[in-house]
């Protein structure tokens, strides 16, 4: 009986470890570590942030993104790159709704995970205008680069459409 017992409880284990979702903790944690911007690759790569570098790491359920980049010279930070020209942004990675303010914007976000793919939607918003949008991180086979992609629609028409190349440092 005892045998059984241990028996079901082992098997119950087992289907629950084959159940876990495709985005398991192992899948998130290969986007950590040191990404410095590839100036070779990416269509946005000459409009970027001048030394984009980014630093992921997860604290629990948290993506916290730490990002170092070339101050603009006059002070203007581009709208195409609000959240990106942040120094450090904590994102929860269970889709639930994320606040964090970002100069005089509200920045509301939901970021979720599948696979090596991470994607934050958010929007952002201030007098007299927002900003909305979305940020799609994938991570290589090889775990040697990550793509982001920053797409976006701004309350005066303007449409924001980047992609930057990273390098594992």
């Amino acid at each position: 009986m005892a045998n059984t017992r241990f028996l079901s409880v082992a098997a119950l284990a087992l289907l629950a470890a084959v159940a876990t979702p495709s985005f398991a903790k192992n899948d998130v944690q290969s986007i950590e570590g040191k990404w410095v911007m590839d100036n070779k690759n990416g269509k946005s790569a000459a409009e970027a942030p001048g030394h984009l570098a980014e630093e992921i790491k997860i604290d629990g359920n948290t993506l916290i993104i730490k990002s170092k980049y070339d101050q603009p010279q006059n002070g203007v930070y581009p709208l195409a790159w609000l959240g990106i020209m942040t120094e450090k942004l904590e994102l929860g990675m269970g889709g639930e709704e994320t606040v964090n303010q970002i100069g005089p914007f509200r920045h509301v976000s939901k970021t979720t995970i599948d696979g090596s793919t991470v994607t934050t939607t958010w929007n952002a918003t201030n007098d007299p205008g927002s900003v909305e949008g979305q940020w799609i991180r994938s991570l290589s086979e090889d775990g040697k680069t990550m793509t982001l992609q920053v797409k976006g629609k701004a309350s005066d028409g303007r449409v924001i459409d980047n992609t930057v190349v990273f390098r594992r440092k």
